[in-house]
């Protein structure tokens, strides 16, 4: 059978480019399905924040199981050292604002407050670790999944104070658990389209962020030959 990868993004927006690289270079299938070469390529939108993607996730899955999956999307750097527009491939991914919060504000995670063992599978450490890796210009980066885009400074120096990585999304962490846990070869890539901090919209920069997310997809695929073993470092971990 001809290998299948998906291609899972929040929105239809973050990927309009890539969507218009499959529509002028590849055969359309069936519905949201396209083939280059020998490879199948499916494209799901999972909605935004992390009960929708896990209903998407766990939906797609139950009647079609690939043979790799990319998390493809747009993210705020929480680390300040991270480039505006530059696409990281995320190395882990955790959960914030889970948990107990305490008197002072912070919240203390379930591996902090002793409910859940921090290295039964899939975490490590506390965290979901992605242990594929791929010759790429690319720089990596941790993630880390909430359920609001911050934006108020008092939470954010709340969140410094705690556990945190250094890139935020409303999608990795359950992308990661169910890619980890039904053993599904997997990558995430997202680029900076702001920075966390207070909240001022006229600052993102969500359309050079969108751009230079798809160029790196087209060059994964690309430069891999569309060879599933290679798009994934298959074979090479």
């Amino acid at each position: 059978m001809n290998p299948r990868i998906a291609i899972v993004a929040a929105t239809p927006a973050e990927i309009e480019p890539f969507m218009h690289f499959l529509q002028t270079n590849a055969q359309q299938h069936a519905f949201q399905t396209y083939q280059i070469h020998s490879l199948f390529i499916d494209i799901l939108y999972t909605g935004i924040g992390i009960m929708e993607t896990m209903y998407a996730l766990m939906d797609y899955i139950s009647h079609r199981h690939p043979d790799g999956w990319i998390q493809a999307g747009i993210g705020g750097a929480f680390d300040p050292s991270l480039s505006m527009g530059q696409v990281y491939t995320i190395a882990s991914e955790m959960l914030i604002g889970f948990g107990a919060e305490e008197q002072n504000g912070i919240i203390r995670d379930p591996f902090q407050l002793g409910w859940s063992d921090s290295d039964a599978f899939p975490f490590q450490a506390g965290l979901l670790p992605c242990s594929y890796h791929i010759k790429s210009n690319l720089p990596s980066a941790t993630g880390m999944t909430s359920f609001v885009s911050h934006g108020d400074a008092s939470r954010i120096e709340l969140m410094r104070k705690g556990k945190s990585a250094q890139i935020e999304s409303m999608e990795g962490a359950p992308f990661f658990y169910i890619s980890l846990l039904k053993k599904i070869p997997f990558l995430s890539f997202r680029s900076i389209s702001n920075y966390v901090e207070p909240r001022d919209v006229s600052k993102w920069q969500i359309k050079p962020a969108i751009d230079q997310l798809n160029t790196s997809l087209v060059t994964w695929l690309e430069e891999n030959s569309f060879n599933i073993d290679k798009l994934f470092g298959i074979g090479a971990q």
